[in-house]
């Protein structure tokens, strides 16, 4: 099976969507694969004109992300922590809405160095964020471009869809509002 494809859809309505940032909705203004500060960032074109209108249609969003930049000293927490809320906010993503794993488990900062369930391909990021927002594994879809997001998906038990795809112009996602009407 090709790498690039999604789990089969489900016929569930997703009330829950989480996604990954780097290269999911974001890639670097300096052209390099990884951030070279943490204000090394901009939306890729169209991805925030979806999140609004997945917000709009009533669509609880959430975002998990590894940022091991902090965890090799490349920036500090404060500052990807200021951005990341500064992207949330732009998204229409609400506070607790915002999962960040920084350790790594070959970090060269020793404080940061560390195996953690949170860190992709580890579900919990996504678990903290199903329970926070009330949605069952099967009310929920994580977008991710790499195999390590497929793989959180998958150990969190939830759908998973490729960033490009989910994004395209013929993605079809079935959504629904939160039964309560109250987006977290």
């Amino acid at each position: 099976m090709n790498r690039r494809r999604s789990y089969k859809r489900r016929k569930t309505l997703y009330k829950l969507i989480i996604f990954d940032v780097d290269s999911t909705l974001t890639v670097t203004k300096s052209g390099a694969t990884f951030r070279k500060t943490a204000h090394d960032w901009q939306w890729m074109l169209g991805r925030l004109s979806k999140l609004h209108q997945l917000k709009q249609a009533g669509v609880r969003l959430a975002i998990a992300t590894n940022q091991g930049g902090v965890a090799f000293g490349y920036f500090e927490v404060a500052d990807i922590l200021r951005e990341l809320q500064a992207m949330a906010r732009i998204a229409g993503i609400p506070k607790g809405g915002l999962y960040i794993c920084y350790t790594h488990p070959k970090a060269s900062k020793e404080m940061f160095r560390a195996v953690d369930n949170r860190r992709k391909p580890g579900p919990g990021m996504l678990l903290e964020a199903m329970r926070d927002f009330e949605a069952s594994p099967e009310e929920t879809l994580y977008v991710g471009d790499l195999p390590e997001d497929e793989e959180a998906a998958k150990n969190a038990g939830v759908a998973f869809e490729w960033a490009d795809k989910f994004f395209s112009e013929d993605s079809h996602v079935a959504i629904q509002a939160p039964s309560d009407s109250s987006a977290k």
